[in-house]
């Protein structure tokens, strides 16, 4: 189940991983893979529910943590994923993926100044990861700091330049700065990454309200 999970098979993995669990119900790594493919599947309550057996089996394991606070966040109940990964952070406070999904799950909360030093840590703690500085970067932008922002997006594009949130969030940093050819080429980047984006689609048809706003040119 898990091998079909990296292979990108979540309907696979979903059939293998029930079994397993059907055979082994008490097995908190089972139940945590399960509850993985069918987030991969939408299946977020099924998940949700499995995460919090997985955890209630082995509460001292951060990782059954975070996926636990995944999935709430996947529902969009920010306190309860805020306190599940507050948890998983007080059992792993040098992780930097704890540490990230802290951070980000604060900036979710609205939160960036309290978000802001977990998101340096984690980027210290695994500076080859490109999510960690973009995670960064939108945390930056949050509390107006678009220099340091698109600083770290450069970061994370140097690291991944398929990162399509990453030029997202670059060109939304470029427009508030008033420079929207720059931020017209970072969207259509991201775009290009990923033509079904509505992120993408979206900041963009914002960009040309800007423009006209502005009585600028119109994007190209």
């Amino acid at each position: 189940g898990r091998i079909a999970l990296v292979l990108g098979d979540a309907p696979a993995a979903l059939e293998v991983l029930t079994r397993a669990v059907a055979a082994a119900p008490r097995d908190a790594e089972a139940l945590s893979a399960l509850g993985v493919a069918e987030l991969a599947t939408g299946r977020t309550e099924a998940a949700l529910e499995h995460f919090q057996r997985a955890a209630a089996l082995e509460p001292r394991v951060p990782e059954r943590l975070t996926h636990l606070g995944t999935a709430y966040m996947m529902r969009g109940d920010v306190a309860r994923a805020l306190k599940s990964y507050e948890a998983a952070h007080r059992l792993a406070p040098d992780d930097a993926r704890v540490v990230g999904d802290l951070g980000t799950a604060l900036l979710a909360a609205g939160e960036p100044a309290r978000a802001l030093p977990y998101l340096r840590r984690a980027v210290l703690l695994a500076p080859g990861r490109a999510t960690l500085h973009s995670n960064l970067g939108y945390g930056l932008q949050l509390l107006g700091d678009l220099a340091g922002a698109e600083q770290s997006y450069g970061q994370a594009l140097a690291l991944d330049p398929g990162l399509g949130s990453a030029w997202i969030n670059l060109g939304t940093a470029q427009a508030a700065r008033g420079d929207y050819d720059e931020a017209e080429r970072s969207l259509r980047r991201a775009l290009a990454i990923d033509p079904s984006d509505p992120r993408a689609q979206q900041n963009l048809a914002d960009l040309a309200e800007l423009r006209r706003a502005k009585g600028g040119p119109p994007a190209r």
